[in-house]
């Protein structure tokens, strides 16, 4: 009996100690809307204990007490750690966690709940897709990964067209600082560094259609870009043939971050490749910062600044195209003299001020400045050979010229200055309640745009001249293709603001709905728009998974026993633009000072499914979508640049299909496959050459491409995974070219399709692993090397037309192509 007591004293007081020994940790796990989240897995680090959090997101774990430990908490595919200082024996400590929930496919992250919601919107993380073998930015992925985006301008260029839109209908933000696109570039090989520097951004998120009132008024899409925050120090070092990038980040002590990266770029190596050979000496370089200082906990400073300049300078030489078909081969020869020369030089400085009094409300200010300074100095001449080429394929003179068809001679001249000043001031508020969002905001802009314009263009075969325009004046005069001159100076402000409320209508099926109205009024021409939008998201099978998910009977929680993890969406509003500099100048150079805001009402529908597949996750979304547009400006697209008639003289639509399917096709590794289908339409009221209004046929817009195709897919060696292997395809079917605004109203050329291959193969030849190393690279973390073929079938993609007559007074429209087959080798070194 006293042996049993004794033994029991001894137990007794072992738990006492132990327990003495040992704390207790209690919260709540959220997600980024403050929605609890059931099932998260909570596990601290130094014990190896463990919990699950309960369907009120609630969890409670014992911990070591008197010392620091590290706790874990993992939902999905994410993880965050966290550091909990010292608590004393027994006490109790409550600790909430906010988890970003993200679903990693195919090295996009989706957020689950927030984004997966909302109709075309897609998250991306440059790091992961950085190993893929591109010529330009960022941009180049999004038009493989982003629903209904199609390639603008070739692979020289960042410019993409979402749905039917060009360029210029796209919003691009940094931090929320809205950013522009240089005025005057003309072609993909002149635009230089896209904006988007990769090293330096943490995500970005991008809505192709039906997006919230939260952003601009564009009539397309939106991308949203946010920089890194730093909380220790890394560097990046990238170098190819194509040029360098470098970038430097690091948390000076508690209050201080900075974020500083640089790029050089020249297209010398991928220019030699095009059909115009001559002396290419384009560079491009941009430098962008970003500086953090935390002045209390609750009220932080940054300022974000860029500066870039794209120097394209360029002798050309010679020409030499080949061009037809297997009947008919046509051969054109150009001599070149002349020099152009293109620069425009941009900066960027904002200044943002954030105060988050409390866990539920977060105030923003914004004061930015964009200024750019464009210079475009050409003068050109050539004198043309057009040829016929022998097409028997017995003939000793097989592919050489068979007969001459014309000759003749061209000038183009310009000499064209302008310089933008864009200043801005906004503020934002977003309130956080148990199951809304609230988000407000106020902006004003004041535009100053100076332009300075001469140009002339003249075309002359075989002592003919040729012009689309008409010599009405009934003598035998030289007439120019084209001249325009101007002297412009536009100053103007505008007002914007919006409010949208995001709200759980219903937690078990997450039924949400996010609606909003924006406003805008511009001073130049005294026009005020409202613009209300709405989106409504369903999953209609989430409370039956739910309850077998937290069902206590284990068989119950077979993936075989759910249904189709469906989520249903539907968006809908009104999107306005009101013009910027470049739709109000028309095609003589002159200003419209009464053109109104172009008009689009979405109405998107879609769904997408998680699933899987050879037991491995893959992911299904389609969306069907129209867009009724009004009082639209008809443009004319030449290689980047978009060339406005200034006038609302259009209405028409444009309708579509968008599907893609991304997952594990090999086990472990995602890729993405990706279909859209698109017509878009409209028809023009113009005045005829007696002076009566006309409205035009139906005609195809200069976006109207019908199909396009992606893949983007990855592998890796299986006995060794340090050898990877990437590849991009794509296929977009024909589009309309209209040589200038005379001949706008009736159909024009159509562009054969684009088809392209890029494949990559990279070689981990360093990683955190790595116990054999230089000395110089002790502290990297990786280092890699890459060797990249673009464009590996050679295939000539053709980017515009120019017109030749040849001796009968034929027309031929001789295409220029884009950029063709190039071997690539780059490095990127991590620390």
């Amino acid at each position: 009996m006293k042996h049993t007591l004794l033994i029991s004293l001894f137990i007794f007081l072992g738990y006492l100690g132990y327990a003495q020994s040992e704390a207790s940790l209690t919260g709540i796990v959220y997600d980024q809307d403050l929605e609890p989240i059931a099932n998260a897995f909570v596990k601290i680090r130094e014990t190896g204990k463990s919990t699950y959090s309960n369907e009120k997101g609630r969890y409670s774990i014992s911990v070591p007490a008197n010392q620091t430990f590290v706790i874990q908490i993992s939902y999905s595919t994410f993880t965050k750690n966290k550091a909990i200082g010292s608590i004393a024996p027994g006490a109790k400590k409550g600790q909430n966690f906010v988890l970003e929930i993200t679903e990693v496919i195919g090295g996009v992250d989706i957020k689950v709940d927030r984004i997966r919601k909302y109709p075309s919107v897609v998250r991306l993380e440059p790091v992961k897709v950085e190993r893929f073998a591109t010529t330009g930015g960022i941009e180049q992925v999004l038009k493989l990964l982003g629903p209904g985006v199609k390639s603008g301008g070739g692979e020289l260029s960042s410019g993409y067209n979402v749905r039917g839109g060009n360029f210029d209908e796209n919003l691009v933000y940094i931090n929320d600082i809205e950013i522009y696109r240089p005025f005057l570039v003309r072609s993909g090989q002149q635009e230089g560094l896209s904006v988007i520097n990769a090293d330096l951004v943490d995500f970005l998120e991008f809505s192709a259609g039906g997006f919230q009132a939260k952003y601009g008024d564009k009539l397309s899409s939106a991308l949203d870009i946010k920089y890194r925050e730093p909380d220790s120090f890394a560097a990046t070092l990238q170098m190819s043939f194509l040029g360098a990038n470098i970038h430097f980040e690091d948390k000076i002590g508690k209050r201080f971050s900075y974020l500083f990266g640089s790029r050089y770029r020249s297209n010398q190596y991928l220019l030699g490749t095009l059909d115009v050979q001559g002396d290419y000496k384009p560079r491009f370089y941009d430098i962008q910062a970003l500086l953090k200082y935390k002045l209390r906990s609750d009220l932080d400073l940054s300022y974000l600044t860029t500066m870039s300049q794209n120097r394209y300078l360029v002798s050309p030489q010679s020409r030499q195209t080949s061009f037809g078909n297997v009947n008919s081969a046509l051969s054109l020869f150009v001599a070149f003299g002349g020099q152009e020369l293109m620069q425009y030089t941009t900066f960027m400085n904002a200044l943002s001020l954030s105060y988050k009094p409390s866990e539920k409300l977060s105030l923003k200010l914004n004061a930015s400045a964009y200024n750019t300074s464009e210079r475009e100095h050409f003068t050109v001449e050539g004198a043309y050979r057009l040829s016929e080429l022998e097409t028997n394929l017995g003939s000793d003179d097989f592919a050489n010229e068979k007969r001459l068809l014309g000759v003749g001679y061209f000038i183009d001249h310009a000499r064209n200055d302008l310089t933008a000043n864009v200043y801005t001031s906004s503020f934002k508020g977003k309130y956080f309640q148990k199951k809304s969002t609230l988000e407000w905001g106020v902006r004003y802009t004041n535009e100053t745009i100076t332009d300075k314009l001469k140009e002339w263009r003249y075309n002359d075969s075989s002592e003919y001249n040729i012009t689309t325009l008409t010599d009405t004046t009934g003598t035998n005069q030289i007439i120019l293709d084209e001249y325009l001159k101007a002297n412009i100076a536009l100053s103007s402000y505008r007002i914007m603001g919006f409010v949208q409320n995001s709200q759980i209508l219903n937690r078990k099926n997450n039924f949400s709905a996010t609606y909003g109205i924006r406003s805008n009024f511009w001073s130049f021409n005294q026009e005020n728009v409202i613009s209300p939008r709405f989106q409504l998201s369903i999953e209609p099978n989430k409370p039956f998974n739910d309850s077998l998910r937290f069902s206590k009977n284990e068989n119950d929680r077979n993936d075989s026993l759910k249904k189709r993890d469906w989520l249903l969406k539907f968006a809908t509003g009104y999107y306005y633009q009101p013009p910027f500099y470049r739709e109000l100048r028309n095609l003589a150079g002159e200003i419209n000072t009464n053109l109104k805001a172009q008009k689009s009402i979405h109405f998107v529908l879609g769904a997408d499914m998680n699933f899987k597949a050879w037991n491995r996750p893959f992911k299904f979304m389609s969306e069907v979508y129209y867009k009724h547009l009004d009082n639209m400006v008809p443009y004319i697209v030449d290689n980047v640049r978009i060339r406005y008639l200034a006038e609302n003289s259009s209405q028409g639509y444009a309708a579509g299909f968008d599907a893609r399917v991304n997952g594990e096709f090999i086990e472990g590794i995602e890729s993405w496959f990706n279909l859209s289908l698109l017509q878009t339409k409209e028809r023009i009221y113009y005045t005829d050459e007696n002076g009566n209004e006309q409205l035009s046929d139906w005609l195809r817009r200069p976006t109207d491409e019908r199909v396009n195709f992606s893949i983007l897919f990855q592998d890796e060696l299986e006995s060794n995974p340090s050898y990877k292997m990437n590849l991009a395809l794509v296929f977009g079917s024909r589009v309309p070219f209209f040589f200038d605004g005379k001949n706008r109203y009736k159909e024009g050329f159509t562009i054969p399709p684009y088809r392209r291959v890029d494949i990559g193969f990279s070689k981990v030849l360093i990683d955190a692993n790595s116990e054999r190393r230089p000395k110089w690279l002790n502290g990297a973390e990786s280092l890699w090397a890459s060797l990249e073929i673009f464009n590996l079938l050679q295939v000539n993609n053709t980017i515009s037309y120019v017109l030749i007559k040849d001796f009968s007074n034929n027309v031929y429209g001789v295409p220029n192509y884009l950029t063709g087959r190039r071997i690539n080798l780059r490095f990127i070194l991590k620390v």
